[in-house]
């Protein structure tokens, strides 16, 4: 989409949309709201017993859901992790951004980027951030040099090395992340996340404030306590399936690519008391909000950064979930890569026990959180992100097309192949770029894309190819050629394109 068209729908869905954000006065702290964000990460959205999960066990969330409005469409912007947190916390696809592996030292979200952060920041806000950052360097691109006055936990590492302490150490990021915190043998790193998050609200409730909680959890390894892997070990028993474990995955299937296989049953017992343990948080971050008598004022936005991990490459990993019916996970544009949970609770201003089907991604989080605190959008900031306030006052929107490039599959760790993908509505398009072909899914038929109408509908097909074109140009979108060490580049297309841009 040109640039001019989004600001466009940007400006009218803020126009539409003001009537519930002017309800806080910012003159009024007591009428501010606050803003609770948990990210979960590698949670699938099918892992959620509120979506079908006979496994997993998750009463914390689905009151939550009970209690506001879930959202059936949504997605990531991503299938991994680091491109799909740049777009959440600066609403601009990580296509925009540059490519997945930059320069040495460079800082995955570059600093020059204005985060939502920084933005609530300014207004008067209160930030804290808490876990999972995984953004940027020691040297200026932790949390702290990103709009958030309190930084716990969070800096360079993706994981931690062991969930029980001491967490970090080892691996990259992981001593610079967790080595300076103190702590006793079996700590678990979920509850400690959720006793500085219990902190930060004690001691920030007088004044509007925004939290960021965001789990290592569900991300590897897949470490959780004995007592609740016990249950659920009990409870695969009890329901007749056989347990999952690090070198005994009977359900494993082969993908149609030939490199990948992917697990087709929710039976890893470790993996089950983890998505519990993360729901456990949740409960207990809401408990906190009633403690201290701000639940009714403070939003609460629950969701993940993109799908489970359920396929593998030659590496042999461990995997941890099945996304069925939706194809494939963690790495893939497949929906099992890009669909994800969002639910989000604000008592007495959104309807309860409500659900969207608006189509919903990652970069759209900041502009709805800037007008849920009664602030203007800032388009020249989420180039890409629309707001979904509306959604949650109970309007159905279309939302324009919105677009996906992954142009570092791991085809040995994940299985994944390099691709881009478009969707507009109803319909999908994936173009398998290196393998020059593509792929189109009616998502509404064909909610498991397992049937290519490439060659059934060329006009649509024909339609979409050029929508993801023109996108991948117009954000300068990266690709390379195999090998760790090829050089980043661009297409002839989009070099023409800036030859064409400088000439004039």
């Amino acid at each position: 989409m040109k640039l001019i068209q989004l600001l466009l729908v940007v400006s009218a869905l803020q126009v539409a949309s003001s009537a519930l954000a002017k309800e806080s006065d910012t003159n009024n702290n007591e009428q501010v709201p606050n803003i609770v964000f948990i990210i979960i990460d590698d949670l699938g959205r099918q892992d959620l017993s509120l979506h079908g999960s006979q496994l997993h066990e998750t009463p914390n969330i689905d009151l939550l859901a009970r209690q506001g409005v879930r959202f059936d469409n949504a997605y990531s912007s991503h299938a991994r992790c680091i491109p799909s947190r740049i777009s959440i916390l600066s609403g601009q696809d990580s296509a925009r951004i540059g490519p997945p592996i930059g320069k040495t030292g460079d800082h995955p979200l570059p600093t020059k980027i204005v985060t939502f952060g920084e933005q609530l920041q300014k207004s008067g806000y209160k930030t804290g951030y808490i876990g999972k950052w995984h953004l940027g360097k020691k040297n200026g691109g932790w949390p702290e040099h990103q709009g958030f006055n309190e930084s716990i936990l969070a800096g360079s590492a993706g994981k931690p090395d062991s969930y029980f302490f001491p967490w970090g150490g080892k691996s990259k990021g992981g001593k610079e992340t967790f080595d300076y915190l103190k702590g006793e043998k079996d700590d678990y790193l979920p509850e400690r996340l959720t006793q500085e998050a219990e902190g930060f609200l004690e001691r920030n409730h007088k004044k509007p404030f925004l939290l960021v909680l965001s789990h290592y959890a569900v991300h590897g390894p897949i470490q959780a306590k004995q007592k609740p892997t016990g249950y659920y070990h009990n409870k695969l028993k009890n329901m007749e399936v056989e347990s999952s474990t690090a070198s005994h995955m009977p359900d494993l299937a082969k993908g149609k690519n030939g490199i990948s296989e992917y697990k087709t049953i929710q039976n890893n017992p470790r993996y089950g008391a983890m998505v519990g343990a993360v729901d456990e948080s949740v409960g207990r971050v809401i408990n906190k909000l009633k403690e201290l008598n701000i639940e009714n004022n403070t939003i609460v936005i629950f969701t993940s950064d993109h799908g489970g991990l359920s396929s593998r490459g030659p590496n042999k990993r461990e995997l941890a979930t099945s996304n069925l019916p939706f194809r494939q996970g963690k790495g893939w544009l497949y929906q099992g890569g890009i669909r994800v949970p969002l639910i989000v609770k604000w008592p007495g201003k959104i309807a309860e026990n409500s659900i969207s089907l608006t189509q919903v991604t990652g970069t759209d989080h900041y502009p709805t959180i800037l007008q849920l605190a009664n602030m203007e959008l800032s388009p020249k900031d989420h180039l890409d992100g629309v707001s979904y306030l509306s959604a949650l006052q109970g309007k159905q929107e279309s939302r324009p097309a919105f677009y996906f490039h992954s142009p570092l599959g791991r085809p040995g760790s994940t299985g994944d192949t390099n691709a881009s993908a478009v969707i507009q509505g109803d319909w999908k398009l994936i173009d398998w770029f290196d393998e020059k072909r593509v792929e189109l899914f009616n998502l509404r038929e064909d909610v498991g894309e397992q049937h290519d109408l490439s060659t059934k509908h060329p006009e649509k097909l024909k339609e979409l190819e050029s929508k993801l074109q023109a996108w991948l140009q117009e954000t300068n979108a990266r690709y390379r050629k195999p090998g760790r060490k090829a050089k980043w580049d661009l297409r002839p297309a989009q070099i023409n394109k800036l030859k064409i841009q400088d000439e004039h």
